[in-house]
């Protein structure tokens, strides 16, 4: 006696789900959030392969109700320090760059303010590579850049 017995064990559902989201993974865009408390900053790491062509959109939600005073900011930097995107009183808005070497890049998020004001909510939507497809957003987005700085 082996003492396995019992039905058959069945898949159903969650196996095809599985793999439907296996198959269509590769396609989903998935954005980063979180909360960013006021007179604090947050920032995110991500290893960069040379050459590479890096997207992304970012919000900030304003949650103060227009009590108090409330700004943030946003800067991209490599490894020393160089920057390759920085926005103040940012709230919403697209950035693109290109790496020139292999490196780690940092992206920091600062909230400063007076006043009792809730946390803001930041959301990052960030493409690098293959993921990057729509060739002549890219071309505007450079071109927001450059008129930005």
């Amino acid at each position: 006696m082996s003492g396995l017995s019992g039905p058959p064990a069945r898949h159903g559902p969650c196996l095809s789900a599985l793999l439907l989201l296996f198959l269509l993974g590769p396609s989903l865009v998935l954005a980063i959030s979180f909360h960013l408390p006021i007179n604090s900053h947050k920032c995110l790491c991500e290893e960069i392969h040379k050459d590479l062509l890096v997207t992304g959109t970012y919000e900030i939600s304003d949650q103060s109700g227009g009590t108090g005073s409330l700004c943030s900011h946003l800067k991209i930097t490599d490894s020393a320090g160089h920057i390759f995107y920085y926005k103040e009183n940012a709230t919403k808005g697209k950035f693109a760059f290109t790496t020139e070497d292999y490196d780690m890049f940092e992206v920091c998020f600062e909230s400063k303010g007076t006043g009792r004001i809730p946390d803001q909510l930041v959301i990052l939507d960030m493409k690098h590579g293959v993921e990057v497809k729509n060739y002549k957003e890219i071309i505007t987005l450079k071109e927001n850049v450059i008129l930005d700085n």
